[in-house]
């Protein structure tokens, strides 16, 4: 089999894995900020993210939210985040803000299941294929075009099994930081949810505030921050068009001493 076959198996399966949610449940039960509960406006962009409209809730407090800082005009409306706005989405790898317009030179292109994940090309065919440079590049090249993909969130990281909301022990535990996730049976038992851990454990992870029996983590890799009771929040949503000039033009400035 040819590596161009490979890679349309690849993708194919990936995507007949993913049992796809009613659209009623796309949106997100915890704010894109913080990733506390509570009272939540939900975008009606493409990216289903929810958020604390306001910084006066007690979830928003609680959690040091920034939220989404609307007035009571703004409330009033649709609410369509500034990312979606200006069509200007964060790869879930690298965090950069790239380009999700489709009608344009398009930068981050949204995983094909219902995970809401921007990724550029490369950073997610180096995830989708680790060890195979040249399956990296067929991937790159085909995930640029517009072809379907399924980002690595959708299997499990230790078994690399997709969910099964309905079994026992096969329900998701998912980072909210980087595009991993664990069957709660493979999940490290070094990750403490918060009903169980004692005074001096760091708590990584709660049940209850997503959908089907989920839970939400912050895997390993991520260093909590005590103030927060999360890792560092890399999210870009307010004030989009000035951090992106801001970004271009360290990363112009950067060049002209390479």
């Amino acid at each position: 089999m040819d590596c161009k076959t490979q890679d349309n198996d690849m993708i194919s399966k990936q995507t007949e894995d993913i049992v796809y949610e009613k659209e009623d449940e796309l949106f997100e039960t915890v704010c894109a900020i913080c990733d506390n509960g509570g009272h939540l406006i939900c975008c009606e962009g493409k990216c289903f993210r929810s958020f604390h409209a306001t910084p006066d809730t007690e979830e928003a407090q609680d959690s040091v939210c920034e939220t989404a800082c609307l007035t009571s005009e703004e409330l009033e409306k649709p609410y369509e985040c500034e990312n979606c706005k200006y069509s200007l989405h964060q790869c879930f790898v690298c965090a950069e803000l790239g380009s999700s317009d489709e009608s344009s030179k398009t930068e981050v292109f949204r995983c094909s299941a219902t995970c809401r994940h921007f990724y550029h090309p490369r950073c997610v065919a180096k995830l989708l294929s680790k060890k195979d440079k040249a399956k990296q590049r067929a991937l790159k090249e085909k995930i640029a075009a517009g072809e379907p993909f399924t980002c690595p969130a959708h299997k499990c990281v230790v078994c690399k099994k997709p969910e099964n909301v309905k079994v026992e022990g096969m329900q998701f535990a998912i980072c909210r930081r980087c595009p991993k996730a664990y069957h709660m049976k493979c999940l490290p038992s070094n990750i403490m949810f918060d009903h169980l851990a004692g005074d001096d454990d760091e708590i990584r992870g709660w049940i209850g505030l997503f959908i089907k029996s989920r839970a939400l983590i912050y895997c390993l890799e991520h260093k909590m921050d005590p103030e927060l009771g999360t890792p560092a929040r890399p999210i870009i949503v307010r004030n989009i068009l000035n951090r992106k000039k801001e970004r271009l033009m360290e990363a112009h400035f950067k060049n002209l001493f390479i």
